[in-house]
């Protein structure tokens, strides 16, 4: 039986891009000090914050909100409240899956519905995005988390390349000024963040590549044999697009 290697407790997982094999526990404190890091780069919590937390009843994004309750909770300045978006057919999960999971962390939560019922399903993404932050910021949240993941995170950047759109990529969600739009489980595998939600028994599974056309899969796939011989590759793709943002120099307008 292979042990964790800070308890010598029964291992559930290898983090093969850390070489690390850690218990439920310690698996547990590693996803959260990923999403607390994550939080601190932003920048963005001052009192008096409101954030809303895309909330689709996946297992990603129960793991996000489950987690930033956690953090904080004991933060009387801070409201935090779930958006649902009753997408029916449209969407991998249903609301009430969604909210089952914002009742189980006793957390606020306002439902809206899809609006556009016959929108092409390369567009779903984008266009739920843009529901959120204009809900979000309509009320009156300064802030919007959402879970995408490592792995989502690597495969949008891929694409990018793909798509020879990197100057996308160095815009990004900076480009969003209010609300910001932050992804907290951006440097959490998904696979950590299926089993941390599994332990914790929050969400549930989404329809595998609904939504997703040729290329998204085709690469999704690509990408994840790379990453399975080369550990580490989704943490590189992310890495070089970060110091690109950090490289970047000010634009200054011309007078």
């Amino acid at each position: 039986m292979t042990r964790c290697d800070k308890c010598h407790r029964p291992a559930i997982i290898h983090q093969r891009y850390s070489g690390m094999h850690l218990c439920g526990e310690h698996l547990s404190q590693d996803v959260h000090r990923k999403i607390r890091e994550s939080l601190r780069r932003t920048g963005l919590f001052s009192r008096g914050s409101c954030m809303a937390v895309g909330l689709d009843g996946g297992r990603q994004s129960a793991t996000l909100a489950h987690i930033l309750k956690s953090i904080f909770s004991r933060r009387r300045d801070m409201e935090i409240f779930a958006v649902i978006i009753d997408m029916g057919e449209a969407g991998c999960c249903s609301a009430s899956q969604a909210r089952a999971v914002a009742e189980r962390l006793e957390m606020d939560c306002r439902l809206l519905h899809w609006p556009d019922r016959d929108i092409a399903c390369d567009s779903v993404y984008e266009r739920r995005c843009e529901i959120l932050l204009q809900a979000a910021a309509e009320m009156g949240a300064g802030i919007l988390a959402t879970g995408e993941c490592l792995d989502d995170e690597a495969l949008r950047i891929f694409i990018s390349y793909l798509r020879g759109d990197t100057g996308a990529l160095l815009a990004g969600e900076s480009r969003q000024k209010y609300p910001a739009w932050i992804k907290p489980l951006q440097r959490v595998p998904r696979r950590e963040a299926r089993l941390y939600a599994l332990q914790h028994g929050l969400g549930f599974d989404p329809a595998a590549g609904a939504g997703r056309r040729d290329l998204f899969r085709e690469a999704a796939d690509l990408l994840g044999r790379f990453e399975g011989r080369h550990p580490g590759t989704f943490y590189s793709l992310l890495r070089g697009v970060e110091k690109g943002l950090r490289a970047k120099p000010l634009s200054v307008d011309a007078k």
